[in-house]
Order: C-alpha cells, then structure tokens, then sequence
C-alpha cells in the first residue's frame, strides 16, 4: 500500500492576521502535527511548503488564488500526479473535494 500524501495549502490568511502585517499562510497535517505557519508574502509561504513537502514525501502543494480557487499544484515523491478538475476530483471518481 501507498504512503498517504501530506499536502499543504498556501492560502490567503484571514482579515485579523492581514492587519497584522501576515498576508498568507500554510496549512497541513504532518502525521499528527497540525502545521499553521504565517507569512508576509506568498514566495515565503510557498518556498515553506516547499521545504515541508520535500522532508515528508510523498507530498502535494495546493497555491490558492486570493479568491480561493487553486492556482497551482506542485507534487513531490512518487505519488499520483493527475490534477483535480474544477470541483476537485480526479477523472473517474465521484464525490466532492479529496
């Protein structure tokens, strides 16, 4: 059996946090730590994610737009690496997102 992929989001933080000076952040599971690291810019938050995913392969990188969409995908390890359509399924499947 395949080891389950970490996958990290590198979204826009919340209102609070913008005010603060922190405009994006990176969110994820590693085993049973909740990851949630603030960053001033989105090259800082992806660069993170980057150093996370390639510590804890197989993993996946999600960028959201700031509407919320995803932008970009990047995949680390061997893992399936077909990307989600619009609403997040893989071809074949059923059912909403992951």
């Amino acid at each position: 059996m395949a080891a389950k992929r970490t996958v990290y989001h590198v979204s826009p933080s919340g209102e609070r946090a913008a005010a603060a000076g922190v405009k994006w952040q990176v969110e994820g599971r590693e085993g049973r730590r909740l990851l949630d690291e603030p960053h001033r810019t989105q090259q800082e938050a992806i660069d993170s994610a980057r150093r996370h995913a390639k510590e804890h392969t197989p993993a996946q990188i999600l960028v959201h737009a700031r509407d919320g969409h995803i932008r970009t995908a990047y995949t680390y390890g061997n893992t399936l690496a077909v990307p989600p359509d619009e609403r997040g399924r893989r071809p074949g499947e059923s059912g909403g997102f992951f």
